[in-house]
């Protein structure tokens, strides 16, 4: 009975201590440029003020600065711009983000959607990048893409780039297709 005790007693404390961890887990994607941010805002509103631009109003449910890494991570957000009139122009909302403070582009992920509400159309993915100077918000090359235009028109695809100062996009392949003419 001692023989079969003893190897049982080192096989569960094997399995035990092996499958623990007191280490913390970043997420996948989540590695943070420090230990701690030099900022945290929480259930908080930021403007974030860009040149040549109206001001676009971000809601999070937290916010963290990191100074020296150029760097802002936001989660669970929703964010508009209205333009000089005080009329809507963009709504949306994102899971997390990643902002470079010096640019401000943005790499958003764990679900965004995009309202233009000017041109009438929604954009959602789970993920897309948003490159400021240039105005254009791209998805890789395997994230899917939906717009929806005047609630009856729709594409989807891969390989998504949208040019917002000119609203044409495009996609390096097209999964459906409908468009219909007024």
């Amino acid at each position: 009975m001692k023989r079969i005790g003893v190897p049982l007693l080192l096989l569960i404390s094997t399995i035990v201590f092996s499958s623990c961890s007191f280490a913390p887990e970043d997420a996948v994607g989540d590695q943070r440029p420090a230990a701690f941010p030099d900022m945290r805002l929480e259930q908080t509103r930021y403007v974030l003020g860009m040149e040549g631009a109206s001001p676009l109003r971000i809601d999070a449910q937290t916010i963290e600065l990191y100074r020296e890494a150029g760097e802002a991570y936001i989660d669970n957000a929703t964010f508009t711009q209205d333009d000089t009139a005080g009329e809507l122009l963009f709504s949306g909302s994102f899971g997390k983000a990643i902002v470079d403070t010096e640019t401000n582009d943005v790499v958003m992920s764990g679900g965004v959607e995009i309202h233009n509400h000017r041109d009438d159309f929604m954009l959602s993915a789970v993920s897309l990048t948003w490159h400021h100077g240039d105005k254009i918000v791209e998805g890789d090359s395997d994230t899917l893409v939906t717009i929806v235009s005047k609630e009856h028109d729709i594409l989807k695809g891969t390989g998504f780039r949208g040019d917002f100062s000119t609203a044409t996009f495009e996609f390096m392949y097209m999964e459906e297709g409908r468009l219909t003419y007024d």
